[in-house]
């Protein structure tokens, strides 16, 4: 199978490769990542493989099924539902998908359906949609995209193959930057594949978006704020963030990245991967080994919580808490 433009997750890449180009795609996957790892793009060029007519590599981009796909006007490739968090994919999307289902296709040898984001359906639509998992007719292939497949009923687990998605290597991703926003310089391709872990889509939506910029300027004052004297600085920056989640997930990278380097020093090393090693260095001599070490566990834990998506007002409260309790204050 062909992965052209889609980095990292060799692993991943093989065992669709072993599926795709065994002529045994499983008749319902799971895609799973954190927002921005291109789980809708995997499941997009799987989709293109299935139906692609070539006997060489798939998908080949130049039969016509292929031209069709990437057009997004493939008969018998059809996306439903959406990226968001919310509970908006009704059971009467998959009751009418369920229908569709059961046509023959119009012209190749299989029918995909994508259903994005299927963390946002109902229970009633995923047990709808179990109905069909359970007996799936041969032409049929599905592929759900989601952030953690615990988001799903485990009976609709135990009917799927799982596919997880996660951070690209550090230099793929840099370049990867680089090629989608050719405009980047190097250096701030480099500081935003630190801070977003290697998770491009976040990445490049960061620099254009300005989230980058925005947990340049944050995070250190934060890292700082964790080892103040009183909670206020602290709550009052966290504040920031409010309404704008999207710089969080960068915020707690960048702190993560602060109090590792921090840690580093205090061992009398210097490898400063963080956007600020001024913070780090400050810290080194304000905390000791062991607060950094709680603190980077504070913040993992707080990514984890984020991830299965806690209450954004929740979320702040507990940054704060957890933070300043790790940090002994």
């Amino acid at each position: 199978m062909r992965f052209d433009g889609f980095e990292g997750n060799d692993e991943t890449k093989r065992l669709l490769s072993s599926y795709v180009d065994g002529g045994r795609i499983p008749h319902a996957l799971v895609m799973e990542g954190p927002q921005g790892s291109g789980r809708r793009t995997l499941a997009r060029l799987l989709a293109r493989a299935a139906v692609c007519s070539s006997a060489d590599a798939k998908p080949c981009g130049c039969c016509s099924h292929c031209i069709k796909a990437a057009g997004g006007n493939h008969p018998d490739i059809t996306e439903a539902g959406g990226e968001g968090a919310s509970r908006s994919f009704h059971i009467d999307v998959v009751r009418q998908i369920r229908g569709d289902a059961y046509v023959l296709p119009n012209e190749a040898e299989r029918r995909v359906f994508i259903l994005s984001g299927a963390q946002g359906m109902t229970e009633q639509a995923q047990n709808a949609l179990l109905k069909i998992l359970e007996e799936p007719p041969k032409h049929l292939v599905f592929i759900l995209t989601c952030e953690s497949r615990s988001q799903l009923l485990s009976t609709i687990q135990s009917r799927t193959v799982t596919l997880t998605l996660g951070a690209v290597e550090h230099d793929a991703a840099v370049k990867a930057i680089m090629r989608i926003l050719p405009k980047t310089t190097e250096d701030d391709a480099r500081q935003a594949a630190l801070v977003f872990g290697g998770i491009i889509g976040q990445a490049v939506a960061g620099i254009s978006d300005g989230s980058f910029r925005r947990v340049l300027e944050l995070a250190p004052d934060m890292a700082l704020a964790v080892a103040a004297p009183d909670e206020l600085t602290l709550l009052r920056l966290t504040g920031r963030l409010e309404k704008d989640k999207e710089t969080a997930d960068g915020v707690l990278n960048a702190l993560s990245l602060i109090f590792r380097d921090a840690l580093v020093r205090r061992v009398g090393q210097a490898d400063d991967m963080s956007p600020s090693p001024q913070a780090a260095q400050t810290l080194s001599k304000t905390l000791t080994r062991e607060q950094l070490v709680s603190l980077i566990g504070s913040v993992d834990s707080l990514k984890r919580a984020r991830r299965m998506n806690i209450n954004h007002t929740l979320f702040l409260t507990l940054l704060c808490s957890r933070l300043r309790e790790a940090a002994g204050r």
